[in-house]
């Protein structure tokens, strides 16, 4: 299956639009995402023409409808894709209960994977993530955390190959880094945009698949502590802006975070504003996933794939009634 980046540069197979829209295709059925996670797969693996030698996943594959992108053209966003398609490997396997997609075919690249990881965590340094509107955030704590999840997800995949020293070993290195966040994202009474910059925060989306796939690499503690500072310190007329540096949000990832909560209280606290908004916004244009949480207007973007990302209760839901 092929999947196009509308709106936003026309992408073929872009791996940071297919993780927020997984939601919906997970929820509706996870052979969709494996559809979606082969033609990145058979890219990276050397199965086209194009020698793909980058040691973490590729961005895209090309131009709507065109899968021809040299590795030198790539967008590179290093952690956010590697750790987005393990996450979802491992989403997938939790749902069909076989690895078949993964090995043995794929079981070199996914493990070469897993070590490119271990080797730029728990601090990724100055990489690109899937925010790239706001550019290159050095030391960005809500990425490390996406690549500590991406390392549990594939402890979780050996796991299920019975792999137990592999397993073992990359569980033990999630600890490590898990401490490591813990300790130096820390502002208090919530975590931080960077590790290195105090007093300043942003939206921890990526802790969701830590939900999904029932893992218990952050203590929920710390998830419920960033919640309720969002709602209490952060929460505008129309949402939760994405984070310190602007008053603008991504649709998506509020639902990501909403999906994070515990009871029906703060779900609605956090969903109502977002209503508000849809309802109120003057920008009457195909469902945007960029909005100013203020003024309710469209930033950019409109009709894109990531709006799968509203039916992340869904799948919390459906996950937790599968485990």
């Amino acid at each position: 299956g092929f999947l196009k980046e509308i709106s936003s540069g026309g992408c073929l197979q872009t791996a940071d639009v297919i993780y927020p829209a997984a939601p919906l295709y997970l929820w509706q059925n996870a052979q969709f995402v494996q559809l979606l996670l082969v033609p990145l797969l058979a890219y990276a693996n050397n199965e086209t023409d194009i020698l793909y030698n980058l040691p973490w996943a590729p961005h895209h594959l090309g131009q709507y409808p065109i899968g021809n992108i040299q590795p030198s053209q790539q967008e590179n966003m290093p952690v956010e894709e590697t750790a987005n398609l393990i996450i979802l490997m491992a989403a997938v396997v939790q749902q069909q209960h076989t690895l078949d997609m993964v090995y043995p075919h794929y079981w070199p690249l996914v493990q070469s994977w897993a070590q490119y990881l271990v080797s730029v965590l728990p601090d990724p340094g100055n990489q690109l993530c899937t925010d790239d509107f706001e550019g290159p955030s050095p030391h960005n704590v809500n990425l490390a955390a996406k690549g500590i999840i991406g390392l549990q997800a594939y402890a979780y995949l050996c796991s299920w190959l019975n792999f137990t020293d592999e397993a073992a070993k990359y569980t033990a290195i999630v600890n490590n880094f898990s401490a490591y966040w813990v300790q130096n994202a820390n502002d208090g009474n919530h975590s931080r945009l960077q590790y290195n910059l105090p007093n300043s925060w942003s939206l921890k989306y990526n802790m969701l698949f830590q939900r999904v796939l029932g893992f218990d690499v952050f203590p929920d503690a710390v998830i419920q502590q960033d919640l309720q500072y969002y709602l209490q310190n952060q929460q505008n007329v129309y949402g939760v802006p994405l984070d310190i540096r602007a008053t603008f949000t991504k649709l998506d990832w509020e639902f990501w975070m909403a999906a994070l909560t515990v009871n029906a209280d703060d779900f609605n606290n956090f969903v109502n504003p977002i209503y508000k908004w849809a309802h109120e916004t003057q920008s009457r244009v195909p469902l945007t996933d960029w909005y100013d949480t203020i003024s309710g207007n469209q930033r950019g973007f409109q009709a894109r794939p990531v709006v799968g990302g509203l039916f992340s209760k869904s799948l919390v839901d459906n996950s937790r009634d599968k485990r």
